[in-house]
């Protein structure tokens, strides 16, 4: 999102007239989940004075700002004191928009007594072209940016306290935590939630298909 995240908090991009981080919250909120930490590392002042304690939104905010990005994993690790006595919370990370079922979601991790459970998607698209090659090293097939149809992460997941443990500065979930779970042989379930939307605005080209998607939803709302 650079240069502009120079100047504007990510989470206060707008996407259809609203900052990114209203989205998630609105949509946590009607998903029953109103009790939200926000994890803040750069330009958090400007998020703090719009979202306030989040009454106005209906939630109850609370804010956890670190002085560097720690990974994904680092941040959470960072709420330890204020997840003090909860078994189980629900991470969303704060640049993707999803209408996943996170209400199922939550209720599948606890019906299973789960250490983790992803929220996955599908028909989520590939930023390349995908080629298929025979033997000779000819090219039979070529589809640009086609969707993935096998489950997909969301970026949306429930966690339990023996996932807590597993949380440390510089480490990401994706690429250290669940790995670790899965090698450890803990319980980590997966969710599909196969007619969702899912788009991650991390890029600036992100932004005219979140627009694009959002401006139609608040049309219909």
């Amino acid at each position: 999102m650079r240069p502009l995240t120079y100047y504007v908090a990510k989470a206060m991009i707008p996407v259809a007239g609203r900052p990114i981080l209203e989205h998630i919250v609105l949509k946590l909120r009607d998903h029953g989940l109103d009790e939200i930490i926000v994890a803040l590392s750069t330009l958090d002042d400007q998020v703090r004075h719009y979202f306030g304690d989040g009454a106005r939104f209906g939630v109850r905010l609370a804010w956890s700002v670190s002085d560097r990005p720690l990974g994904t994993a680092g941040e959470v690790h960072n709420l330890h004191p204020m997840l003090a006595g909860e078994e189980h919370f629900l991470v969303h990370y704060g640049d993707i928009l999803t209408d996943l079922d996170t209400r199922r979601l939550v209720q599948e991790h606890l019906a299973h007594a789960a250490d983790a459970t992803l929220g996955l998607v599908t028909g989520v698209p590939v930023h390349t072209g995908i080629a298929e090659l025979d033997r000779s090293g000819q090219v039979t097939s070529f589809v640009e940016k086609p969707p993935l149809y096998q489950p997909c992460n969301a970026a949306v997941f429930a966690l339990g306290k023996t996932a807590l443990d597993l949380c440390a500065p510089d480490r990401d979930f994706s690429t250290d935590v669940f790995p670790e779970m899965i090698a450890r042989g803990m319980k980590v379930r997966g969710f599909v939630d196969e007619r969702a939307y899912w788009l991650d605005v991390g890029r600036l080209s992100d932004l005219d298909s979140a627009n694009e998607l959002l401006g139609d939803e608040s049309r219909e709302c």
